[in-house]
C-alpha cells in the first residue's frame, strides 16, 4: 500500500465523503426536511463515517485507527437502517434509496477490508515509529519481570495484570472490548438506568482482537503465536455466527485451539471476552 499522507487520500474516506454529500442532498428535500428527529439522526450518522475515519487516521496509531474505523463502519450500518425508515415513510424514492444504500454498502465493505488489512499489518503508525516498544523498555529495566501491563489496552478492573509470562508461555487475563482511550464499548447504547438498548457484536469482536494484539505485542509475543483461546459470549444464539465469521478471518493462519462458552454476564456491559495463551 502506498504511503498516505492525508486522510483525504484514503479511498474509504473519499467514499464516506461522497455518501455524506448524497445524504445531505436528501435532508432538505421533500417531506424528510420536516421529519426533524429522523433527519437529525441521519445527519449525525452520515457525518460520523468520514469524521471517524479522519480522526482515526489523525491519531497516528494502528490500533486506534482500527477502533475508529470500527465506529465508522457501525455508523454506516446505522445509516442504512435509517434510510430504510425514510423509504418506509415515503421520504425518498425507491431509486434514491437504492443509490444511497448501494454506496453505503460499498463504503461499509471497504472499511471492513481496511480493518482486516490493518489487523494483520506490522505497521505501527507514525505515532510509534521512533519509540522504543513497551516490551523493550520493560526488558531494559528488569529482564526478569514476569507481569505485563500496557496503556494500549483498557485498564484491568482489579488487581491483576494484562498478562504474565511463565517460561516461554504467555497467559493473558480476560480481555474485553473496552477501548483503551476512554473505556467506551464500541456500538453500545444504554438507557439512563444502564440497561443495554443495543450493541454491536461485530464492532466489539474487532475491538477485542485489537486489545489482545496490543497486549501480545507489549509482552514480546504476536498474533501468530497464539496457541489457545477461550471465548466468552453473553448471547451464544444471537452472536455466535457473526463472531465466528470474524474469528475465521483473523485466525485462519493461526490454527489455535479454541473453546467458546456462553455466560450470563461479564463484569462490564460487554458481549464478548477472550482468554488467551501464547508463546514468546
Amino acid at each position: 500500500m502506498a504511503t498516505i499522507k492525508k486522510f483525504t487520500d484514503l479511498e474509504v474516506w473519499q467514499l464516506a465523503n461522497e455518501l455524506e454529500k448524497k445524504i445531505f442532498e436528501q435532508l432538505n428535500a421533500g417531506t424528510l426536511s420536516k421529519d426533524y428527529a429522523l433527519k437529525d439522526q441521519i445527519n449525525k450518522s452520515a457525518g460520523s463515517i468520514p469524521d471517524n475515519i479522519a480522526e482515526g487516521f489523525g491519531r497516528g496509531g494502528r490500533l486506534e485507527f482500527i477502533q475508529f474505523l470500527s465506529i465508522a463502519r457501525a455508523s454506516t450500518s446505522e445509516l442504512q437502517s435509517q434510510i430504510i425508515r425514510c423509504l418506509n415513510r415515503n421520504h425518498i424514492t425507491k431509486e434514491n434509496f437504492e443509490q444511497i444504500n448501494e454506496l453505503a454498502d460499498k463504503t461499509g465493505k471497504k472499511i471492513g477490508a481496511f480493518i482486516k488489512y490493518l489487523n494483520v499489518s506490522e505497521k505501527t503508525g507514525p505515532k510509534f515509529q521512533h519509540r522504543v516498544s513497551t516490551n523493550e523498555k520493560r526488558t531494559t529495566k528488569n529482564e526478569k519481570q514476569e507481569t505485563i501491563n500496557t496503556k494500549e489496552a483498557a485498564k484491568p478492573l482489579g488487581t491483576y495484570p494484562h498478562a504474565r509470562r511463565a517460561g516461554n508461555l504467555l497467559f493473558l487475563s480476560g480481555i474485553g472490548s473496552r477501548s483503551a482511550k476512554d473505556n467506551a464499548i464500541p456500538g453500545l447504547e444504554q438507557d439512563a438506568d444502564g440497561n443495554i438498548i443495543k450493541y454491536d457484536i461485530e464492532a466489539e469482536t474487532l475491538q477485542v482482537f485489537a486489545n489482545v494484539k496490543a497486549v501480545l505485542e507489549a509482552s514480546g509475543s504476536s498474533w501468530d503465536k497464539i496457541v489457545d483461546v477461550t471465548v466468552f459470549l453473553t448471547n451464544m444464539k444471537k452472536d455466535f455466527p457473526v463472531y465466528n465469521k470474524i474469528y475465521g478471518e483473523h485466525f485462519k493462519d493461526v490454527q489455535a485451539c479454541r473453546t467458546t462458552v456462553e455466560v450470563k454476564s461479564l463484569p462490564t456491559p460487554i458481549a464478548i471476552e477472550l482468554k488467551v495463551i501464547a508463546t514468546i
